[in-house]
């Protein structure tokens, strides 16, 4: 079996929902980290033969989006192109896909990652394209429709999505409030210190972000206050 290898690896800085990057597409944050890893690798496009990029809210704005994003970076046509969905996992399942691809002999080289823009994922509705004889129609919220929706109903029950699972977890594994919020405000302290002492700078590669006044160039990934504790709720105490 080929022994697969990573190479030239870089990603932008993650933004907050709604925040400095919500104007900028998934497909426009995957095509510029695969110009910036082709160029760091200095690999001749023409020796690309796969892209495999993970996306859990695809949308037909760009489908397929390891084909589409290649593309855009402007890879030779003939660069094939997957997208992979294993929701939480689907970044890392597209580089084991990739690895996989290279271990069997499938392809030699392949470009591979996750992208998402939670803040770009729209509202739709199912029951608009034939019309509908009277009342009105439902607008569902894709985010939030992908975590009711994400098992059978009939199997399952109502599902609330993983902020029931996390509290499921903690009673299981004895897990208290004030020891969560103890290890938040702890890996915030660090990554705040990492990325003032520059140690995420040769992995991230900046955004164009346009507004109405300029183009600028983001690249940082958090905010510079220390986050405050929230207050200790539970289900038992109301919604």
């Amino acid at each position: 079996m080929t022994r697969a290898a990573l190479v030239a690896p870089v990603r932008t800085a993650v933004g907050r929902f709604g925040g400095s990057l919500k104007d900028v597409s998934a497909v426009s944050l995957a095509t510029t980290v695969i110009k910036e890893t082709v160029a760091r690798s200095g690999i001749d496009p023409e020796l690309i033969e796969e892209v495999a990029m993970g996306q859990s809210y695809a949308s037909s704005e760009a489908p397929c989006i390891g084909r589409w994003a290649a593309l855009d970076a402007g890879l030779p046509i003939s660069v094939a192109g997957i997208q992979t969905d294993r929701r939480c996992g689907t970044g890392l399942q597209a580089l084991v896909t990739a690895a996989m691809m290279v271990q069997t002999g499938a392809a030699n080289v392949v470009v591979a990652g996750g992208v998402e823009s939670m803040s770009n994922i729209e509202h739709y509705t199912t029951g608009a394209r034939w019309g509908a004889r009277s009342g009105g129609l439902n607008l569902y919220d894709r985010l939030d429709r992908g975590r009711e929706r994400s098992q059978p109903e009939w199997r399952f029950g109502k599902i609330s999505g993983m902020i029931e699972t996390a509290e499921n977890v903690a009673e299981q594994c004895g897990i208290t409030r004030e020891d969560s919020d103890a290890l938040a405000a702890e890996s915030h302290r660090r990554a705040h210190a990492a990325w003032e002492a520059g140690r995420f700078d040769d992995e991230v590669v900046g955004v164009e972000v346009k507004d109405r006044k300029a183009t600028s160039r983001w690249s940082r990934g958090m905010r510079v206050s220390a986050p405050t504790a929230p207050p200790n709720p539970s289900r038992s105490s109301g919604p």
